[in-house]
């Protein structure tokens, strides 16, 4: 179970969840911090292709059944793309009275304990649109960039998933620029004094 004690759901459940508009569940002393904002246009090109490829294939394919095949392939591919973008919408940041747990794509990359986090502030970073660990800072954008910084006490470890192991981006920093779509929420949260005089 992760620190959040939330459910980690899966694909289908994800799109149940956002097809209502919901995340997956958190404990009540939590707080969510979505970064979804503007992330939908490159998924939403890639579907509009699909639909466009399903409708050429028909016209130019002249046997029924490899028209059938690729049709019905191009609509999994679909049903796949939105599943993997559903994951990562009901799963968003999560700071509890103990710890931030970040996530890019639905997966945890890194639980911050709130006692090691010296500072918050608004700041606007341009130019790297991939999460990536360098010159001692994470770095967790969307294609805008970041516009939240975190200074913390101790050095953590990041974690980004992906499909290959080389493909992982992996690293320890002090410092933290993450994109959120309600960054002043986040920072006046992790400003704050939790219930249980934490921090």
């Amino acid at each position: 179970m992760t620190p959040d004690r939330g459910a980690q759901v899966g694909r289908w459940h994800a799109l149940l969840l956002w097809a209502r508009g919901r995340h997956a569940p958190i404990a009540a002393d939590s707080a969510e911090f979505t970064a979804v904002r503007g992330t939908g246009s490159m998924p939403l090109m890639f579907g509009v292709a699909s639909v466009v490829e399903i409708v050429v294939v028909h016209l130019l394919v002249p046997w029924l059944w490899l028209d059938i095949v690729l049709g019905a392939l191009s609509v999994v591919s679909i049903v796949l793309l939105v599943s993997a973008l559903a994951v990562g919408r009901v799963h968003p940041h999560v700071l509890t009275p103990e710890a931030l747990v970040l996530r890019t794509s639905g997966e945890v990359v890194t639980t911050v304990e709130r006692s090691t986090i010296v500072s918050a502030r608004l700041h606007r970073r341009f130019g790297v649109v991939a999460p990536t660990v360098r010159d001692d800072r994470a770095v967790l954008p969307n294609q805008d960039g970041t516009n939240v910084d975190i200074t913390l006490s101790t050095r953590t470890t990041f974690v980004v998933p992906a499909p290959l192991r080389r493909w992982r981006v992996e690293g320890t920093a002090t410092a933290i620029a993450l994109y959120v779509d309600d960054p002043v929420a986040l920072v006046a949260a992790l400003s704050s004094v939790p219930a249980d005089g934490g921090m």
